[in-house]
């Protein structure tokens, strides 16, 4: 390489779009009968390249240039390093002098430059300890773990391969599975498609294509599949992606004078369309409807659709004239022209080589079209091998040097270049290790260490270059069973498997991958991160080296780039990556474990920096392990314990536990910024630190609930990332965080929330040692403790022990206990309560009590309590809820509540602030001069809202009037008459009716209360609920007895009414005694009119006259109406007995007839004569 490009490489140098990581080193392609060189000795027929006259048939003589023969192939058994970067170089490159590859046809746009000398020459037996001949690695195929190597000597050997690592200098482990002999007649294996999708693997050896399936590279039967023979060059459609594709593929094939398109299915191999063509093919390629192909001739592009609607030729573009064979005018010879190359350069693009005898060599992009696209390539000799990874051009050169070129500059820009630092030692030597092609293989992974979790098997503290971070009491493995991590099962699993031969797992996997846990397995870790930002990186293209060296040029991870961005600190720079690799992904989230990484190495180099805004969000979005930030605080770590999982036995990948170790500890980060912001300042520094460590713990506990929040919010198809003992310790450590921050609202719910997670035998411990005394309670009481809570609340109620504010006293004491189901706890707490002198307070547990509980609770020492008060209310609700529950001392206390009630009522209206007894009947008489029909008792009802005399009457009242009562009616009354006999008129008429002194109740009622409606239900209407005769004991009576009853009722009631109005209130008494003689007339005669006073109007008896004159009426119709009837029936009777007697003539009958039922003589007695049965019976026997 001259200068000029040497400095254009060294400038573009920090680009370095590839890395370079070994493969395979030393593979061993021996096969027994081809080392011995036993294969067949006839006369090999030339070669695709001789046979175009592309280079010399390697004899001496006139027009021809001899040949060098191929060095032996040396095996290497002691392992190699190889270069992982692009700066490094290949100390094993050889000279270009003596290095003469074989040739290796076009294979995915890959070609070389001469032909394979082994392949002109005929095989002659060897005799015994002649030197003999080494095998080469002509093309390799890789499809995920399973690497194809096509040999010189017409092998195809099968490997498997680990997963290359990145960082690793040493080219990963492989097994040899088996070696597969093509049976072609030992020629070299000149080109490998696999189709993993198809399960197949195409091979062209010795002119001839034949198939295979995969894995276990067993050969098709030729009846589905058969071979094709006579072609010199394959290609197939890269527009398909042959890794994914399962419906099929298209090959193209060019074979002598025509170029024939095949479409590979899994089962057959149809022809769908021959082109003619004039001369052989060295070169082709195709993409969809379009196939590039070099001739002997020219370059052309065919474009099979227009070529199977005619055949004209309209489909075929002729482009530039091949280069041809020239003749050295100083020797004679004939110069042969490299073999021609055409490749894919994206979507109906292509590019071929050109030369015009000089050194430099033309690479020519066209479209499919024929125009010239984004500039000429300009390559400083003719490469031997050349391919295509958009946007890269890689082309291999005879000095065994690896250049790569970018088509999207203008300038067509060298961008790499590798292996050139060891060329010229290379020189001095006879070298066969430099590369000599390149293959475009389907696929395989190389991963990278960056973001993989590991776990750690040493003890806390690390090794002594880093400081410790605080050391649990107790191992993770004796919190959580074996303590192996997932990922040193994996690694213990992948090294069984490591060790033993795949030849049993090639039948049950159809592309032969390993199945191992762990996330270093790069299908799964690809499902999980996609392509855009992941841990692992696809590598298509392979360097093959002169001794059977492979190598792997791969782009660099762009997570390689993220972190290294971050270790320099240029965090905004790699989140842009970052968000753009989000941006371009739909599958990847910030749930993947490669983005994780970023986000919370980024956030841990801001919170070094103590840029704590920043790292909070980063660990938000990175969804960093909470227990391993806790471990940076000691004074929590200490205050959890055996709680908290060792350091080393939480997953985190290497460089962010260096960055841990590096922090170690969030107090001397304090300091050290605190001094590093504030200067020589102590009090400043001071100040600064202590604000500094408010804002760390901020921090945390904001991060903290963020992580509770999201284990909390997770559902069955939304999975949190953390683990799930982090729960408890996120919610214990929060408590500790609230108190030290202050957080009182915060601390409430959290110790009041159900669904906590706290460990509450270390918060509470931490709480009463802090004197939070409440927030304990909570605690307790959110894990259903109910007698501790009681016991703290019972302290902080008497404030004798205990004080704390934040305690809602005995409002929320009630409320609490309120809500208890344990009976035995309540009537312990109403106990509590009434012993401590609450006994307005008790009154609300006494009604959350079951009457059993009630009818159990001590009564005499209730009530001696409850009396201690000198207030009747509580004593009367606890009598009357004593009473609803049948407590065996209820009767004893019945009339003791109904005194209370007295009590209660006279000093109520005793009051001046209240309106007195009388104010309340003159009310009443006014409201019943508008309706007759109001009782006192509803009247009384009625004003329960406004009233609380009222309320607590008729609350008497409706105890009075429990029938039967469980009271004593005659001590009451007594009592009533000695304490508020005008007050309780209504009440002593109760009791009246009570002890059945019906006439005293009524003229009280009727004369005193002026209840007229009531004394009127009393007697007229005793079935009605609101009549106080349902006081009374229920007797049957005759109908007659109680119309008489009721007569005299009415009478008696009209004879009080009439006494009212001689006592000069002769308004109400007339319109009394008017109600009464329209409502209750049939029970009066007209009598009754004598006893109204003259000077009352007619209007009074108006009524009572017209309906008693009406009912006089009505009775003489419905005499008349049946005495007709009855004069009906006996007519009917009398046409009955003639019409009888007619039909059945005489019945004659003598003394001796019996009758035909009771056997008796009919004698003088009345007899019945049955004409259906002729029988005669007496008139009672019927």
């Amino acid at each position: 390489m001259d200068e000029s490009r040497k400095a254009e490489a060294k400038s573009v140098k920090k680009q370095m779009p590839y890395i370079m990581k070994a493969v395979a080193i030393g593979l061993q392609l021996e096969d027994g009968n081809a080392a011995a060189g036993t294969k067949d000795t006839r006369p090999r027929r030339q070669s695709l390249t001789q046979r175009l006259g592309l280079q010399s048939l390697g004899k001496k003589g006139k027009g021809s240039e001899e040949t060098t023969p191929q060095p032996e192939y040396a095996t290497s058994s002691s392992p190699q390093s190889t270069p992982s970067l692009s700066e490094q170089p290949d100390e094993s490159a050889g000279k270009d002098g003596h290095w003469k590859p074989s040739s290796l046809p076009t294979e995915h746009g890959i070609a070389d430059s001469e032909a394979s000398e082994d392949s002109q020459k005929q095989l002659k037996p060897k005799a015994p300890g002649a030197k003999q001949r080494s095998v080469k690695a002509e093309c390799v195929e890789m499809v995920g773990e399973d690497l194809y190597v096509g040999t010189s000597s017409g092998h195809i050997v099968h490997y498997t391969v680990a997963t290359a690592e990145l960082e690793a200098d040493e080219a990963p482990e492989r097994f040899k599975v088996s070696s597969v002999d093509l049976k072609l007649g030992g020629k070299k294996v000149e080109q490998l498609i696999a189709f993993p999708a198809l399960c197949k693997l195409v091979v062209l050896c010795g002119s001839t294509v034949v198939f295979y399936s995969l894995p276990e590279l067993r050969p098709i039967a030729s009846g589905s599949i058969p071979a094709i023979k006579g072609v010199s060059c394959i290609a197939y459609d890269e527009r398909i992606d042959r890794s994914t594709t399962a419906t099929g593929a298209i090959l193209c094939v060019a074979r002598m004078r025509s170029v024939h398109i095949y479409r590979l299915l899994a089962t057959e191999l149809r022809l769908e369309q021959e082109v003619a063509i004039d001369s052989s093919v060295a070169s082709i390629c195709q993409y969809g409807n379009y196939v590039c192909l070099a001739d002997t001739e020219t370059y052309k592009i065919f474009d099979l659709a227009k070529l199977r609607k005619a055949s004209d030729g309209t489909g075929q573009l002729v482009l530039l004239p091949t280069q041809q064979p020239t003749k050295d005018p100083d020797t004679g010879r004939i110069i042969r022209p490299p073999r021609p190359r055409t490749l894919v350069v994206g979507p109906n693009e292509f590019m071929f080589l050109t030369s015009s005898g000089d050194q430099d060599t033309l690479g020519v992009i066209v479209t499919a079209m024929g125009e010239a696209l984004r500039g000429t390539l300009q390559f400083s000799s003719y490469p031997k091998s050349i391919a295509y990874d958009d946007p890269y051009v890689i082309a291999v050169f005879a000095s065994g040097q690896v250049e790569v070129f970018d088509t999207r500059e203008q300038d067509q820009t060298l961008v790499q270049s590798f292996f050139d630092a060891a060329l010229a030692e290379a020189e001095a030597e006879e070298s066969s290790s430099r590369p000599r092609r390149i293959c475009m293989a389907s696929g395989f992974h190389v991963s990278t260490s960056v973001s993989r979790p590991e776990v750690l098997d040493i003890q806390e503290g690390g090794s002594g270059d880093h400081a410790p971070i605080g050391q649990p009491l107790i191992d993770a493995a004796e919190l959580f069973g074996s303590g192996i991590s997932p990922e040193e099962g994996a690694q213990r699993v992948r090294s069984d498997l490591d060790t033993k031969p795949w030849t049993d797992a090639l039948s049950q996997s159809q592309h032969w991958r390993r199945e191992v846990l762990g996330d270093n397995n790069p299908l799964a870790a690809e499902n999980r991160a996609g392509r855009a930002l992941s841990r692992f990186t696809e590598a298509r293209i392979v360097v093959v080296s002169q001794d059977a060296a492979l190598y792997a040029l791969t782009h660099r991870p762009q997570l390689v780039v993220v972190d290294q961005l971050l270790h320099e600190r240029r965090i905004e720079e790699a989140m842009a990556m970052v968000e753009r690799a989000l941006a371009s992904d739909p599958t990847l989230s910030a749930r993947n474990d490669e983005v994780a990484y970023c986000f919370q190495m980024a956030g841990f180099v801001c919170f070094k920096n103590m840029l704590l805004d920043d790292s909070l969000q980063y660990f938000k979005r990175g969804s960093l392990d909470p227990r391993a930030l806790l471990h940076l605080f000691p004074d929590l770590t200490e205050y959890l314990g055996s709680m908290l999982v060792p350091f080393s036995r939480i997953p985190m990948a290497s460089g962010l536990r260096r960055l841990f170790y590096d922090i170690s500890d969030v107090q001397q980060l304090v300091h050290i910024g605190a001094e590093q912001l504030a200067g020589d300042d102590s009090n400043q520094v001071a100040a600064l630190r202590e604000t500094l460590k408010s804002n760390v713990l901020e921090v945390a506990q904001r991060y903290l609930e963020h992580c509770r929040a999201q284990m909390l919010r997770s559902g069955v198809g939304d999975q949190h990332p953390f683990a799930p003992d982090a729960f408890p310790v996120i919610d214990t450590v929060l408590v500790r965080l609230y108190v030290a921050n202050k957080e009182d609202r915060k601390l409430r719910t959290l110790a009041a929330s159900k669904d906590s997670g706290i460990v509450s035998d270390l918060a509470c411990q931490f709480l009463m040692d802090t004197h939070n005394y409440y927030y304990c309670s909570l605690l307790y009481k959110a894990h259903g403790e109910t007698a501790k809570v009681l016991d703290i609340w019972h302290r902080l109620l008497l404030q004798d022990e205990w004080e704390d504010s934040q305690f809602g006293g005995l409002a929320e004491y009630i409320e609490y206990v309120q809500e208890i189901e344990e009976q035995r706890t309540l009537l312990d707490e109403y106990y509590w309560l009434v012993d401590h002198e609450n006994v307005d307070t008790s009154l609300q547990l006494l009604a959350c009590l079951s009457d059993e509980t009630v009818a159990s609770v001590d009564a005499d020492r209730v009530v001696q309590r409850t009396e201690a008060t000198a207030d009747d209310r509580p004593l009367r609700i606890l009598i009357e809820r004593l009473i609803s529950a049948n407590h065996p001392r209820a009767m004893h206390y019945m009339t003791y509540l109904v005194k209370a009630y007295v009590r209660q009522i006279r000093d109520h209206y005793h009051d001046d602030s209240h309106p007195g007894s009388r104010a309340e009947r003159d009310a009443f008489a006014c409201t019943q001069a508008d309706d007759l029909s109001l009782s006192y008792r509803e009247y009384l009802k009625s004003l329960c809202t406004t009233s609380e005399g009222a309320r607590l009457r008729v609350q008497l009242v409706d105890t009075l009037c429990v029938s039967p009562p469980t009271y004593d009616a005659r001590q009451v009354l007594e009592y009533i008459e000695a304490e508020a006999n005008e007050i309780m008129s209504l009440e002593r008429a109760v009791l009246l009716v009570v002890l059945d002194h019906i006439n005293q109740a009524v003229d009280l009622l009727v004369n005193e209360l002026g209840d007229y409606a009531g004394a009127e239900l009393l007697l007229l209407a005793p079935e009605s609920p609101q009549s106080l005769a349902q006081l009374l004991s229920t007797t049957t009576t005759q109908a007659d007895e109680a119309h008489e009853t009721m007569k005299r009722n009415v009478c008696k009631l009209i004879s009080m009414y009439l006494e009212i109005g001689r006592k000069g209130h002769d308004e109400i008494a007339s319109r009394l005694v008017a109600r009464l003689l329209d409502r209750y007339f049939e029970f009066l005669d007209a009598s009754i009119l004598n006893d109204i006073p003259d000077h009352w109007p007619y209007s009074v008896a108006e009524p009572f006259v017209i309906r008693s004159l009406q009912l006089v009426k009505r009775r003489e119709r419905q005499a008349t109406v049946v005495r007709g009837l009855h004069e009906s029936l006996a007519f009917t009777s009398k046409v009955n007995l003639v019409a009888e007697t007619k039909d059945a003539g005489g019945i004659l009958l003598d003394y001796s007839q019996t009758c035909a039922k009771c056997k008796k003589l009919l004698g003088s007695s009345a007899f019945v004569f049955e004409p259906e049965t002729e029988q005669v019976k007496h008139i009672s026997c019927t």
